[in-house]
């Protein structure tokens, strides 16, 4: 019986630079999606260490499901994937098998379509590469609408990271207006609200948190968001 294979951060990287090294252009034209997307905001919560969103604790049981391959992908069609890799796809484990790697290459979810994914994408800048991250707030969509439709256990994992990452971020950008984007903040928000329309309502640390970080923004430049808090962050007043 083969091993069980042990998914880590580090892994995923190891990944991305063999599949770097072989195909110099590929990560650039393409967007990481999936588990592994999920993991590298993992990665980005663990090292913020914000004590009020803590990477959740997992068993090993649950960190086994995290990864079902080595890297998914958006931005190539399976065709176009084949012919790059020069291996045939392989139906019965949806992914194609390349120098030991597990890479799948998803043409469209149910939400997420590679035109929204490439526009929005982050750019992670590593040591020893960069490659495109797609948006969390539109992952967190995705995720949220394969649970409504299919219960597989490692979407619920990704979903509570991003969820715990987005509520990071939105109140850590909020508290450093110097750096905040308010149309971009507004935007990744009605992304998340049209995913669940609860997400800034059933956490009230959080609510109170961003509450508090908004309220100190200036009027004058900020209104827009300000505006926003009291239609959407319940108990919002300035």
């Amino acid at each position: 019986m083969a091993l069980p294979k042990l998914y880590d951060w580090e892994r995923i990287r190891r990944a991305l630079r063999q599949l770097s090294e072989s195909f110099p252009e590929l990560l650039q034209s393409v967007v990481l999606i999936g588990g592994g997307a999920a993991w590298f905001y993992r990665e980005n919560l663990r090292q913020w260490d914000d004590p009020d969103f803590p990477v959740p604790i997992y068993s090993t049981t649950e960190e086994d499901l995290w990864l079902s391959k080595d890297v998914d992908f958006m931005g190539l069609s399976v065709a176009e994937a084949g012919e790059l890799l020069q291996t045939p796809w392989d139906e019965a484990t949806h992914t194609f098998h390349y120098a030991g790697l597990e890479v799948d290459f998803l043409e469209a979810g149910l939400v997420l379509f590679p035109a929204d994914a490439l526009r929005s994408a982050r750019i992670a800048q590593l040591d020893e590469m960069s490659f495109n991250v797609v948006e969390a707030a539109l992952l967190f969509a995705e995720k949220t609408a394969l649970l409504s439709s299919k219960v597989r256990p490692q979407d619920q994992l990704h979903r509570e990271v991003l969820a715990r990452f987005l509520k990071c971020e939105f109140c850590r950008q909020a508290e450093v207006p110097a750096k905040l984007r308010t149309t971009r903040w507004l935007a990744r928000a009605r992304d998340v609200k049209t995913a669940d329309l609860a997400f800034f309502e059933g956490d009230a640390p959080f609510a109170t948190r961003l509450a508090k970080a908004i309220r100190a923004l200036e009027q004058r430049e900020h209104r827009a968001l300000k505006h926003w808090a009291k239609h959407h962050l319940p108990g919002y007043t300035e």
